[in-house]
């Protein structure tokens, strides 16, 4: 097996070496799927794990050659985040077990973000609020990636969010797709927004604040974000 274990977290060691049986035996399902994610509490912590499905053969064969995990993708990219400044629930562990030449069961361990809402939740809120998330939120989407962030799968449940002290706070989940580089272009950052869920509204003040953060022209991002919803639709068809 391997585990790489934030330095921080040395006393869960014992407990990570076991982790696919309390994976099994203990803690509360948040998602099944391909993929499984469950919280699990130990030492004062609760954890939130998710086991990633199998890879296929392809994928296997991409990552004996060249290509990280995503397991272990999604532990890195959280430390990067947090080390420029962005929120990302903190990496704990990432852990793989072999079973056989080829197969192999893969975890990655985080603490569980208190955070109570998502952007998907933002739609049941009233018209003030979501004005003022989406006015903070697009702000938080302009310097991630003036900052070289690309999460490529930017939708409304992987983006977190709270208020504290009067003030928003975004965090980012499911981030081991994230493109870490230079500065996002205006064109790829509002493809990026288009991912998100909401109605004409939602977008179109999403598309003026954006802009506005990222000097821009807010007709053209309007436009850009539109032109990537209406591809996302008929991709869905």
């Amino acid at each position: 097996m391997k585990i790489i274990l934030n330095p921080k977290y040395e006393a869960l060691r014992d407990y990570m070496v076991h982790l696919d049986d309390h994976f099994e035996r203990e803690g509360h399902e948040l998602h099944a799927g391909r993929n499984v994610i469950r919280t699990l509490s130990t030492h004062g912590l609760t954890l939130c794990v998710k086991r990633y499905a199998e890879p296929t053969f392809r994928r296997r064969l991409q990552q004996m050659i060249y290509k990280k995990s995503k397991g272990k993708l999604a532990y890195l990219s959280p430390l990067l985040l947090r080390e420029r400044g962005f929120e990302s629930p903190e990496s704990v562990a990432f852990v793989s077990y072999r079973r056989g030449l080829l197969h192999r069961a893969t975890y990655f361990v985080s603490l569980l973000s208190d955070y109570r809402y998502n952007m998907q939740t933002l739609l049941s809120q009233p018209l003030d609020e979501q004005r003022r998330v989406i006015e903070s939120f697009a702000r938080f989407a302009a310097h991630l990636h003036e900052d070289g962030f690309l999460h490529r799968d930017f939708s409304s449940t992987n983006i977190l969010y709270d208020c504290i002290d009067g003030r928003y706070h975004f965090s980012l989940v499911d981030t081991n797709s994230m493109k870490c580089g230079t500065a996002v272009s205006i064109e790829a950052g509002c493809r990026n927004l288009a991912q998100l869920t909401g109605d004409d509204a939602f977008f179109a003040l999403l598309a003026e604040c954006y802009a506005a953060e990222r000097k821009a022209d807010p007709v053209k991002c309007a436009r850009l974000i539109n032109d990537a919803r209406v591809r996302c639709s008929l991709r869905e068809k």
